[in-house]
């Protein structure tokens, strides 16, 4: 029971992890469908406790239509839990739908994200962690017919990562495969800044455009191929992507409206020179 809210929760099964923690479906008193974040013990208690409150306050500050809602948070038998929202799923079991048209999808989910990550900029905040697996599809509950699904929509979750404009360096928990030109090479691409999301939101949105999932190497990164894969796109997509996928952050999208508008221009401007880009 949470001392907090009163609250009490059945957990369910496991439903995803990640570096941090293991998320359980769980059920609260009120019949609500949750999903329980359980802090893993990566090291010290006071550490653990340290990274779950920190997690919360960002939760409890950028709250937003298309980010998780947090419902909850409680220390049981020295554990940390953070309840949220359940969602239906992250945007990667998507793609095994068949058939899959990730150019149907799109926009709709470019025109969450890109809200939700408006307002955390706003609120000074970048997430550094937005991919498939962190972006969730979810229905808005009919409590007139609760047995149909509702409504679609996508939100953005897990803010574990998620940092004040000036604590982003090269040394924030990243995964290999998602690493921007800039955590690589500052030197060459420039300083971290808010602008990783754009990277990251532009790398989601390609794997749409092309309809199957794609990793790319260090080397990938570095010699711009997410870059040119987006430019082998129809218009608008060609001109938006590539611009959030530029590896020196100067020449990149400056921001998540800036990218919304290039999604919705249907001449490009001209292209900059490629070998700065």
């Amino acid at each position: 029971m949470s001392l907090a809210t009163g609250n009490s929760y059945t957990m369910g099964e496991k439903i995803g992890e990640g570096f941090f923690g293991v998320v359980y479906s769980c059920l609260d008193i009120w019949g609500n469908d949750l999903a329980a974040k359980v802090l893993k013990p990566i090291g010290t208690y006071e550490k653990v406790r340290s990274s779950a409150e920190a997690e919360l306050r960002k939760l409890a500050l950028l709250r937003h239509p298309h980010v998780t809602y947090v419902y909850d948070a409680f220390e049981f038998r020295d554990t940390f839990y953070i309840v949220t929202e359940r969602c239906y799923c992250p945007l990667t079991q998507l793609f095994s739908l068949n058939p899959f048209n990730g150019l149907a999808w799109l926009i709709p989910i470019a025109r969450c994200v890109l809200q939700a990550v408006h307002y955390l900029h706003l609120n000074q905040h970048a997430h550094q962690d937005i991919h498939l697996g962190n972006v969730f599809a979810a229905f808005a509950k009919d409590e007139m017919r609760p047995t149909e699904p509702g409504a679609i929509q996508f939100k953005l979750g897990d803010f574990g990562v998620a940092k004040l404009f000036g604590e982003l360096d090269a040394t924030n928990t990243r995964a290999e495969w998602m690493l921007p030109p800039e955590a690589i090479d500052p030197a060459e691409f420039g300083a971290i800044d808010y602008r990783i999301d754009l990277y990251h939101i532009g790398q989601l949105l390609l794997q749409f455009a092309f309809s199957r999932e794609l990793r790319f190497s260090r080397e990938e990164i570095l010699s711009g191929r997410p870059r040119e894969m987006a430019l082998s796109l129809q218009a608008p997509y060609s001109f938006a992507l590539e611009k959030a996928l530029r590896r020196h952050v100067t020449f990149r999208t400056a921001g998540a409206m800036e990218l919304w508008r290039d999604l919705h221009t249907p001449h490009a401007p001209a292209l900059p020179n490629t070998t700065r880009s």
